[in-house]
């Protein structure tokens, strides 16, 4: 009876790494999906699919914060951490969904090197997480920066992206698509660099 009253210690870090590892997930699909476009049904459907279980594990985690009186960091963090690794899957989500909805099944210039970047940016989120969970803070910043790093570097290949794109393309329509798929993929880009605060917040109020 008395174990009923001690609080609750829900794997919040785990929950958290969940989500991480479906981004790296799903990052790993577009990047297929960006080098084979003519599979774009299969594999944006399989995103999709990921996208939803990391709004299942989102709403789980706030269940959990409601019903625990402590938790391994302030709550408010988890929850901020939480809702910038979703973020992040709902990026990738979108790029995949605008590419199926607008039917890009003509290479996108540039896109591979975005796709690459993602990837690298989320497994370096699971990285983080896992480290930040072993209190391992100095490396688990040295990821962090690393994914800012490369969101600086996707700023530079998203100029780069337009540019090719408004000088090379004839087809207005298709310019229309594949900017803002590109658009997109810089967003998803950016949400990574904003996991990276959250994490990082955390990490200041704990060291």
């Amino acid at each position: 009876m008395f174990k009923s009253f001690l609080p609750k210690q829900p794997k919040f870090f785990q929950l958290l790494l969940d989500i991480a590892e479906h981004s790296f997930e799903a990052s790993k699909l577009l990047k297929e999906l960006v080098a084979n476009p003519g599979n774009i049904e299969e594999i944006a459907t399989q995103i999709h699919m990921i996208e939803n279980k990391c709004d299942e594990i989102t709403h789980s985690v706030k269940n959990e914060l409601n019903e625990t009186f402590v938790t391994p960091i302030d709550r408010e963090d988890i929850f901020a951490i939480t809702n910038a690794l979703d973020d992040v899957v709902d990026g990738i989500d979108r790029v995949s969904t605008k590419m199926r909805l607008y039917k890009i099944k003509t290479p996108l210039k540039f896109g591979p090197q975005l796709s690459e970047i993602l990837e690298s940016q989320t497994e370096l989120l699971v990285a983080a997480v896992q480290l930040m969970n072993a209190n391992n803070y100095k490396d688990t910043l040295d990821k962090l920066v690393t994914v800012r790093n490369l969101e600086t570097e996707g700023d530079n290949i998203f100029r780069d992206s337009i540019s090719y794109l408004f000088e090379n393309e004839k087809d207005v329509i298709e310019i229309i698509k594949k900017k803002e798929v590109l658009e997109n993929f810089e967003k998803a880009v950016d949400k990574c660099q904003t996991a990276t605060l959250a994490i990082e917040g955390a990490l200041i109020k704990n060291m």
